[in-house]
């Protein structure tokens, strides 16, 4: 017998099932099912992967966020203000009308860098969050 399947509910708005749709058929996916479970499989690997980040590192945060969300582009520059000067600098591209990506450039503890891309990711109106380690 196979591993014990839950069914779940999740929101999505419309253009991202849409591109989600389109994604689905050119890559021959059998469902959506199938995709989502991928999808997290990646989220968890990704997550395991920056816990287990030791030591001094030299890399880029990188989010892309919606700054018509209030308050949200104040908070992203206080949690970078608030990590432990490990941001050595950002960079600000405006990706459309609504959507901006923030690059920052990070040194220093691996602890430090982990709690500033997990708070990041956290807020409301952050779409995603990327850790690239250069060197450790």
């Amino acid at each position: 017998m196979g591993e014990k399947i839950t069914r779940i509910s999740i929101t999505l708005p419309e253009d991202l099932l849409r591109e989600l749709d389109r994604s689905l058929r050119s890559q021959d996916y059998a469902s959506r099912s199938e995709a989502i479970r991928d999808a997290v499989r990646d989220f968890l690997a990704n997550y395991r992967w920056r816990t287990e980040l030791e030591g001094e590192l030299l890399g880029a945060v990188v989010a892309v966020y919606d700054h018509e969300v209030k308050g949200l582009v104040e908070r992203i520059t206080e949690i970078q203000h608030e990590s432990g000067g490990v941001v050595k600098s950002s960079q600000h591209l405006h990706l459309d009308e609504r959507n901006c990506l923030e690059a920052m450039l990070v040194r220093g503890p691996a602890g430090e860098i982990r709690k500033l891309a997990d708070r990041l990711g956290a807020l409301r109106g952050v779409k995603q969050v990327k850790l690239v380690v250069v060197s450790t």
